[in-house]
């Protein structure tokens, strides 16, 4: 009987001894656990400042972004300014020239030449005018689902008769049938093309060929516009969309033509590539996403 209670008074002791590591085991994992809750907690809040800072950051860079955006407006409506002082000026001095000569003379054939010279510079004068409000005021674009193939038709088929005046101008058409459509405003596009194209028949004052073409890649539906001209000079490449740059004549042209055409595109979501050698053409590609962000 004593052997049966030793016995039994061992195993009751090894069950405590057990009972009480399994406790200490327990407590050294409630610790352990507790740390851990503890340390999640620290790094969740740690993780929350960073949120919040990297989202003030996210604020104020949009904040400055637009800022910018701002002063590159008011930097460009600078420029405008001044180029459009110099742009009026001379036809104003024409026209006051040859208003004064109509008050002095008496000779109806010269009244009548003088005034079809005033006629032309106010025409001169008024495209400026047009043009620069376009370029200050454009409204918002359209999102229409545009055929990229039916702009260049219609395009074509428009300038058959302003071309007339240009001499062995030829204009070749070669359409990708496959052509996806793009969201875009049609008439943004038709008029980029038009302006794009009176600027490849006039740098080809011998005559030459325009090819217009379209085509896609992965992202973009694009047009494309080379001609046989004379080319932009490399260190003019990177101006030509500049407002009132321009490397024509004076009585020419005003230069908004292709800063209006990257205003337009750019509203689209889209780009104008260019690419030209001097004496080898030029070619510039209007570019459209499929997927406007």
């Amino acid at each position: 009987m004593e052997d049966s209670g030793q016995s039994e008074d061992k195993r009751r002791r090894a069950l405590e001894v057990t009972l009480e590591e399994e406790r200490s085991i327990s407590r050294a994992r409630n610790t352990i656990l507790l740390a851990n809750i503890k340390e999640l907690n620290d790094v969740y809040d740690t993780l929350r400042e960073k949120l919040k800072e990297l989202r003030y950051r996210d604020e104020r860079i949009r904040s400055f972004e637009a800022e910018l955006v701002r002063a590159n407006k008011l930097s460009t409506l600078g420029e405008l300014a001044g180029s459009i002082a110099h742009e009026i000026k001379n036809p104003l001095i024409s026209i006051q020239g040859f208003a004064g000569r109509i008050r002095k003379t008496e000779s109806g054939e010269k009244i009548e030449r003088y005034a079809r010279f005033i006629e032309k510079e106010a025409d001169r004068l008024s495209q400026v005018l047009a043009r620069l409000l376009a370029f200050s005021r454009m409204e918002e674009p359209r999102a229409d689902l545009v055929d990229m193939n039916d702009i260049v038709d219609d395009t074509v088929l428009f300038m058959e008769h302003h071309l007339t005046r240009f001499k062995n101008v030829e204009i070749v058409v070669e359409k990708d049938p496959n052509l996806k459509p793009v969201r875009s405003d049609r008439i943004h596009i038709q008029q980029t093309v038009v302006n794009i194209v009176m600027n490849a028949a006039q740098a080809m004052p011998d005559g030459g060929k325009i090819r217009i073409s379209t085509g896609q890649d992965n992202t973009h539906a694009f047009i494309s516009i080379a001609d046989t001209g004379i080319g932009i000079k490399e260190e003019d490449l990177g101006r030509i969309f500049e407002p009132f740059f321009t490397t024509k004549e004076k009585e020419e042209g005003t230069g908004l033509g292709l800063s209006l055409c990257k205003k337009l595109i750019e509203a689209n979501h889209g780009k104008i590539e260019v690419e030209s050698k001097v004496g080898e053409g030029a070619t510039f590609k209007i570019m459209i996403p499929f997927h406007q962000a």
